[in-house]
């Protein structure tokens, strides 16, 4: 990895990270925050998360130029997040649906949130690459 290269790939994935935790935040403590109660799902260790958000949008700038960068920069990002965010959050839901008795439907509703919610990020990924 080139110095170049090196510090596009850390900038993107500082970027994305951030953007993600910005737009979970608002999403899981202000929009829905009654809903997630109802669920027993806190949030609170906001530092944990940011990491968390962090190491995700690394795997996302990491992944985007492998296969999901195109000729449409925000159609490309936004395929990347609805993949990452699926591919992160639906089959873990299942499992806790099963072990634990949780939801299908709030299963469901999560894992839409969060295709939602990577997607965001991903633009984010797909913009910052390649205007660096």
């Amino acid at each position: 990895m080139t110095s170049k290269s090196g510090k596009k790939f850390v900038f993107t994935t500082l970027a994305g990270g951030f953007v993600m935790w910005v737009v979970a935040g608002i999403w899981h403590n202000l929009i829905m925050a009654s809903l997630y109660e109802q669920v027993h799902a806190r949030h609170e260790g906001i530092g944990i998360l940011l990491i968390a958000y962090f190491i995700l949008a690394m795997f996302m700038a990491y992944l985007y130029p492998l296969g999901f960068k195109g000729k449409n920069t925000v159609k490309d990002g936004l395929r990347l997040g609805v993949v990452v965010g699926l591919l992160w959050v639906f089959p873990h839901g299942l499992a806790m649906a099963g072990a634990h008795g949780e939801s299908i439907l709030y299963v469901a509703k999560n894992s839409l949130w969060h295709m939602v919610e990577q997607g965001i990020g991903g633009i984010v990924v797909a913009v910052t690459y390649n205007r660096m």
